[in-house]
């Protein structure tokens, strides 16, 4: 696996070996990593998204679960640049769990109403970052890259479900080659090498759960760079002849996650994602999107596998948006209780009250585990940037 590994760098520095710097600059989304602000590209700079949902389950299959939520979902990125190509990037993430539950604490026995609690506080990612003419090299804390990043999904609730199987907090380094092939668009292969992050980072500020150790297990919890991820993925195509190969962008991918301590097996992952912008009419926008991801013994279990698949729906007109997805997970396991297939559909309207600012209504149904609950909720997202109106260059680490 090493020597097919070095084979796929050396295959791609020679294959891409043209400029690193993109053509094109995506909208904000909630957080990126970004490695350039300002007009001389050096000196600090901060990008936030904050986002807050105030949720309400109208249904769920016990009453316990029938709760009004506050919560919120938001990163804060602070970086230094020493000049136009030695970085160190950071990410600090706030979050609470999906209604309280995804982080493993115990629930009550009556309906208990939740204001900002159980959340976390994590250093998400804190990486430095060399660019060259025709790379980047990474290495600390990061997110590799398999699949889409999972803000690029419309709607409110989007990003929750890919949110739930993406890499997140490891440890490694990695390789970016970027190549913009002009009206063939820019394509950008990324290969890392990692660990699970048993380091002082990987406990919570807030809600404090302990430092994560080598003897806790799961895949990737090796302290070894046992375990690796690998993606191509394309956007910025031109045509004049064809609106779908204008607004077309992909991204697939493949991972292996090691296992750890008491690991039955290696986790091993691929996925392929293609989306598409165009307009309708000259003012309203429609984004397709969708993500097929198949993960091998899920979380290092001999006996599970899972595919997921996520369709998700853009419109945009003036300041209004309209997102919706559907998202299917089909569980292949010999445990009957985990042997149970899982589909999640949300849509929400949006409006930008100014460019920093937008409020959404949004309605989720989810049936888990043979379970069904709907919730309904306002959420709020707001961005900035220090300093204000600075250019950043997006890294998808």
């Amino acid at each position: 696996m090493k020597n097919l590994l070095f084979s796929l760098l050396v295959l791609c520095i020679f294959v891409l070996p043209s400029s690193s710097f993109s053509k094109g600059h995506e909208d904000h989304s909630d957080h990126s990593d970004h490695s350039d602000h300002g007009g001389d590209g050096m000196g600090f700079y901060i990008h936030s998204g904050i986002r807050i949902h105030l949720d309400k389950t109208l249904d769920a299959e016990e009453e316990k679960e029938q709760v009004d939520e506050a919560s919120t979902h938001s990163h804060f990125e602070i970086g230094y640049n020493f000049n136009e190509n030695f970085s160190v990037i950071s990410d600090i993430k706030i979050e609470g769990g999906d209604h309280g539950h995804s982080h493993g604490e115990s629930e009550s026995e009556t309906p208990k109403d939740k204001f900002f609690e159980e959340h976390k506080s994590i250093i998400n990612k804190l990486y430095v970052n060399l660019k060259t003419d025709n790379f980047d090299i990474y290495a600390g804390k990061f997110s590799p890259v398999v699949g889409f990043d999972f803000h690029k999904f419309p709607g409110a609730y989007g990003y929750q479900e890919v949110e739930g199987y993406a890499l997140l907090q490891k440890i490694g380094v990695g390789l970016k080659v970027e190549n913009d092939l002009g009206d063939a668009g820019t394509h950008t292969f990324n290969v890392s090498t990692f660990f699970k992050d048993t380091t002082s980072l990987s406990h919570s500020r807030i809600n404090n759960d302990g430092k994560t150790r080598k003897s806790d297990g799961g895949v990737s919890n090796t302290e070894d760079f046992s375990s690796y991820s690998i993606s191509l993925g394309g956007k910025n195509f031109f045509s004049l002849d064809s609106n779908f190969i204008d607004g077309f962008s992909y991204q697939i991918g493949h991972a292996v996650q090691a296992k750890g301590e008491g690991g039955e097996e290696d986790e091993k992952r691929y996925s392929i994602g293609v989306a598409h912008s165009s307009y309708l009419t000259g003012d309203v926008k429609m984004t397709l999107i969708g993500e097929y991801m198949n993960i091998s013994k899920l979380t290092g279990e001999s006996g599970h596998d899972r595919t997921i698949t996520t369709y998700g729906l853009g419109l945009e007109y003036g300041k209004f948006t309209l997102g919706g997805t559907l998202t299917y997970k089909d569980n292949d396991a010999d445990d009957a209780d985990e042997n149970v297939d899982d589909n999640i559909r949300q849509i929400s309207l949006g409006y930008f009250v100014d460019d920093k600012l937008k409020v959404d209504i949004g309605y989720k149904r989810k049936k888990v585990s043979n379970e069904v609950s709907k919730i309904a909720g306002i959420t709020l997202k707001y961005v900035f940037d220090w300093p204000s109106g600075g250019h950043h260059d997006h890294h998808d680490h």
